[in-house]
């Protein structure tokens, strides 16, 4: 049979009370694959039989998308909201020129309606009236979204910052990495008390009151620590370097013997063997230390100091990690 004697039949048999006959229309349907049958499975919508819904719904996910933004219209004005989060996930498929039929998917009693339509809607064009309002909406994740928006300035990164929610909060910080926003130290320690993602705020502690990075510090978990580093590394290269110096004096060694790491000259020496040679200092982290003068085992001033700890630490590891470095080169 041609395709367009198959077609018709298969669209007449749709609409045929034997089940038999309409569920192999529908299994046609699908198989010949044209996004115009769409039409045709919407009274499907609300069949009594689960597998004709559910696969009215798969017509709508396969063939909306090839087609114009009001084909979602029957979902999104449906009465069923499972109707309508099908068409909120798909919103974002579509172009963003026509922002009418997003705004009432928005008006829906439902989140996800509202986050999905909200992202669609911010991308047209002329919303800075829609902008206002989400961008004071009772919901952190209504809110976020605005902030991402192309609407989104300076102001309103600023006044994200000082949200109550920590998710918006540390979207703000997000976003703010690109922009000119300098925090004061009281809104790093107020948002280090509230449970701000400490890495977030790694950058603008160490562009601050370079005492709140001791505090910041303190904070971060070792992969935290590590990012930290990475910000130090690009912005400090010298031990006399008041962040440094800080860093130092409040005992920060593990910061430091990463900060440390490559850099050569007596001062970085003196230094790395000062941190090696103290007995408070984690015995893992100095041996860390140790190991990474492995690279320089053929040096004389290296092995001398390697065998002094190693004659005199009162770790029985970084004893034999020293010694260990001592007759490396050998």
């Amino acid at each position: 049979m041609k395709l367009a004697g198959r077609s018709a039949m298969a669209l007449q048999h749709l609409k045929s009370r034997d089940d038999r006959k309409k569920r192999r229309a529908v299994r046609e349907l699908f198989e010949i694959d044209n996004e115009e049958y769409l039409e045709s499975f919407i009274p499907l919508l609300d069949d009594k039989d689960n597998w004709y819904r559910t696969k009215a719904l798969d017509a709508f996910k396969i063939w909306a998308k090839r087609r114009e933004l009001a084909t979602l219209a029957v979902l999104i004005n449906h009465k069923k909201i499972a109707y309508n989060r099908v068409a909120a996930n798909m919103l974002l498929s579509f172009k963003a020129d026509n922002s009418k039929l997003a705004e009432d998917l928005f008006a829906k009693d439902d989140l996800l309606c509202k986050i999905k339509s909200c992202e669609f809607i911010l991308r047209c064009d002329n919303q800075d009236e829609f902008f206002e309002m989400v961008n004071n909406h009772s919901s952190p994740k209504i809110r976020i979204i605005a902030l991402n928006s192309k609407y989104a300035d300076t102001v309103t990164i600023e006044k994200m910052l000082e949200d109550d929610s920590n998710s918006v909060v540390q979207a703000a910080l997000k976003k703010s990495q690109d922009i000119d926003v300098k925090l004061s130290s009281k809104s790093i320690k107020s948002m280090l008390q509230n449970g701000v993602d400490p890495k977030l705020i790694i950058p603008h502690a160490i562009s601050n009151n370079h005492n709140i990075v001791v505090t910041l510090v303190k904070s971060l978990d070792s992969n935290g620590k590590k990012e930290f580093v990475k910000y130090l590394r690009k912005g400090f290269t010298e031990i006399e370097d008041e962040i440094i110096q800080i860093l130092i004096t409040n005992s920060q060694y593990e910061i430091i013997g990463r900060w440390l790491q490559g850099k050569k000259g007596g001062k970085n020496d003196s230094l790395r063997w000062d941190i090696i040679s103290n007995e408070e200092v984690d015995e893992i982290e100095r041996c860390r230390l140790i190991e990474r003068l492995f690279s320089r085992a053929d040096e004389p001033e290296i092995i001398e100091q390697a065998k002094n700890v190693a004659n005199n630490s009162g770790s029985e590891l970084i004893r034999i990690t020293a010694h260990n470095l001592s007759t490396a080169g050998s």
